[in-house]
């Protein structure tokens, strides 16, 4: 394989990933949206995470590769919705994690990640779980071979993924 054929592959993929990340973000925007949340699905991912543990701008910059004053804007955003708060950290007072508050626990509880008949949950069903698995496989291969990439996939290794309980009726 050439140099060449290298670069139309990572030049597929990049489209590729953009479709996939359009197509997942509309779907969650758009259940939002039916609760009369105002969000985006960047809002929502940043709530998600909280949603495991307290994070400060600057963690949640580097796991999620977004500019840290975009993400100040974000918090700003969730703080006045009442999603999220800023706290303090009595050991160096530099530092404000961020935690969800309950609404923002409702709101996701209301609101899974994905929901029945999402499309790319259906998309995956119809490949099965083993390619899905293995879709799953190359790309944490792909990402962790980035720079930062190996940091970010071991980051979220441990984020519980939603469960086949989280998606059915009335879990949208």
């Amino acid at each position: 394989m050439s140099d060449d054929d290298l670069y139309v592959i990572a030049n597929e993929i990049q489209f590729l990933a953009a479709l996939l990340l359009k197509f997942s973000n509309q779907s969650v925007e758009a259940r939002l949206h039916g609760r009369g949340e105002a969000l985006s699905a960047l809002q929502y991912g940043v709530l998600r995470m909280l949603e495991f543990e307290r994070l400060s701008i600057s963690e949640i910059s580097q796991r999620m590769g977004i500019d840290p004053s975009t993400l100040v804007r974000i918090t700003d955003v969730l703080e006045r919705r009442g999603l999220a708060q800023r706290g303090v950290d009595p050991r160096d007072r530099r530092r404000n994690p961020i935690h969800i508050t309950a609404r923002g626990l409702e709101l996701l509880a209301a609101v899974r990640p994905f929901a029945e008949g999402d499309p790319l949950l259906g998309a995956m069903q119809e490949m099965g779980v083993e390619s899905a698995g293995r879709l799953r496989d190359l790309l944490r291969d792909l990402i962790r071979r980035l720079p930062e990439g190996k940091m970010i996939v071991d980051m979220t290794a441990g984020a519980r993924p939603p469960q086949p309980a989280d998606v059915g009726p009335g879990k949208e």
